[in-house]
């Protein structure tokens, strides 16, 4: 059992390793940066990639059309979500409170407050960094270039500070959060999943990880459960494929950062040839959803210059598939089931699995 869990083990930490996700010490300091709403344009590619991921992969065959049977599967699924150049950047409005930093680069950017005594700018500094300012904010997503920044639009705003108002010229800034994950194109992931049944044309399946140490992420934990079941079971003449209904709802969480949850509901057909050694082509259709609680700290300015008092950004984002369409194909050898497939959505994604038939 402690070989299996090792086994598992690695396989997640080569998949967020190989996506860089486990620096999350970085990850961390990087949406520090990005305060308000900002985040929420900078993180969405990756929300709607875990969402893409979890609801993938789980089917690969519709279930015997009998009323008992002893079918077991255990095996490893890996999936992967693809990007497109436009899930790399961004360009939006957005709420967006300054540090303390950054309020002085907008002061010292200023032709009425530049030369003004340090004592002064602390001041105004303040006043800017204790409120939000809603700023057009463009740049590099988490999943864009890792040597571009995020950079911030400030139009033109009158501060008051000590009964005195100071103009803050238009300008922009640049914030440095950068591409965290380096201009990437797919989000891989991977699952341990076991499949059994059947009773009543019903078969169940689990993905379950114990908690697993991430380094400075904190603690991996995932779990999901799905049921497919084939309604020919009941019915007093075969039909001429395999159909189920499906249903498959997990959720993942990684360190105090993020916590996602998906479901999906689908349609399935299947149909075997050979014997032995079998192919079995399917497709389905599915209606799922996905979202993702992201929590990150941040600091937030106090009166006395280089002093700051810690806060807290939270919100939940919703994955952008809605529907999926997937085709693909499962080849059996003899014990082992090797199988691979395509859904076209939004957020496109393929999934290959790997299953030991006991």
């Amino acid at each position: 059992m402690k070989r299996m869990h090792n086994c598992i083990t690695v396989i997640f930490l080569f998949a967020f390793i190989f996506t860089g996700v486990i620096k999350s010490q970085t990850l961390q300091e990087t949406l520090t940066k990005l305060t308000g709403t900002a985040g929420e344009a900078y993180v969405a590619p990756i929300i709607s990639g875990f969402g893409a991921n979890l609801n993938s992969g789980w089917v690969h065959k519709s279930p015997s059309s009998k009323v008992f049977g002893i079918d077991i599967e255990v095996g490893v699924v890996g999936m992967a979500t693809m990007f497109g150049d436009n899930n790399k950047s961004f360009n939006t409005s957005a709420d967006f409170r300054f540090s303390s930093e950054q309020a002085m680069s907008l002061i010292n950017n200023s032709a009425q407050t530049s030369a003004l005594p340090l004592i002064i700018k602390n001041g105004i500094a303040y006043e800017i960094s204790k409120q939000n300012f809603t700023v057009g904010i463009s740049g590099p997503t988490i999943i864009g270039d890792k040597n571009s920044e995020v950079s911030v639009n400030f139009s033109e705003a009158n501060i008051t500070s000590n009964n005195i108002s100071y103009k803050i010229d238009k300008q922009s800034i640049a914030t440095g959060a950068k591409g965290f994950l380096g201009d990437l194109s797919a989000l891989p992931f991977a699952a341990p999943q076991i499949s059994f049944g059947t009773v009543f044309g019903t078969m169940a399946s689990v993905r379950f990880l114990p908690n697993v140490k991430m380094g400075e992420l904190g603690e991996l934990s995932y779990f999901g459960f799905g049921l497919q079941h084939n309604p020919a079971v009941f019915l007093p003449i075969p039909l001429p494929v395999d159909l189920s209904a499906a249903f498959f709802t997990q959720s993942l969480k990684v360190g105090d950062i993020f916590k996602v949850s998906a479901t999906s509901f689908g349609l399935y057909a299947s149909k075997t040839f050979g014997w032995g050694v079998t192919i079995t082509p399917f497709a389905g259709f599915a209606i799922e959803n996905s979202s993702v609680d992201v929590s990150y700290d941040v600091n937030y300015a106090t009166p006395v210059p280089g002093v700051t008092i810690p806060g807290k950004i939270e919100f939940t984002m919703e994955g952008e598939n809605s529907t999926r369409l997937t085709t693909g194909a499962s080849i059996k050898l003899f014990t082992f089931n090797l199988t691979v497939d395509y859904s076209i959505a939004k957020y496109k994604s393929a999934s290959l699995g790997l299953n030991f038939i006991l």
